[in-house]
């Protein structure tokens, strides 16, 4: 096993895209929690590196046995969330309604990284926009799914991949 630090860089989302990937932060509530969550899609609560906030976001993950896999393939090291994983591994989960504490880890093999991002490529079948709307959305160029995940595959070893192993249930969600 070689160990060697996720490498990839992009530019932060920006203007109707940036809206969109915070809007379901705002609507993770009630029945669209439990439909958002159907689409693959976990509110993650980390602590503010710099503020000790806390600090929350959406993002796309694969559920595996008992934890969850999450990539941070759009922003990739410069992801806020991904920073704040760096200097506090310990986290909040809520995948519909159900919450938990978790522990994040930096998946640090490449070979390891690449395996999950091809099972990620499977398992997003169901993931995402829905199928009908992914031509409009790319049509209109504001975001392109299939495109991500291929860009994603092509990258996958460079890609910042986390495992989040759930530790606490907890009795509510906030």
């Amino acid at each position: 096993m070689t160990e060697r630090p996720p490498t990839l860089v992009r530019e932060r989302p920006r203007g109707i895209l940036r809206v969109l990937f915070r809007l379901p932060v705002y609507l993770y509530r009630g029945p669209i929690a439990r439909l958002l969550a159907w689409r693959c899609v976990i509110l993650l609560t980390t602590i503010g590196r710099r503020t000790g906030l806390p600090r929350r976001t959406a993002v796309s993950a694969m559920r595996l046995d008992d934890r969850f896999v999450v990539f941070a393939g759009y922003a990739g090291i410069r992801a806020d969330w991904y920073q704040n994983i760096l200097a506090n591994p310990e986290v909040l989960v809520r995948h519909g309604h159900r919450c938990w504490r978790a522990t994040a880890r930096v998946v640090l093999d490449p070979s390891e990284r690449r395996a999950l991002m091809e099972r990620m490529a499977t398992y997003s079948r169901r993931c995402g926009p829905p199928r009908p709307l992914r031509p409009f959305l790319r049509a209109l160029r504001i975001f392109d799914y299939d495109g991500e995940i291929a860009f994603a595959l092509a990258h996958a070893e460079e890609l910042p991949v986390i495992e989040l192993t759930p530790h606490t249930p907890l009795p509510r969600c906030s």
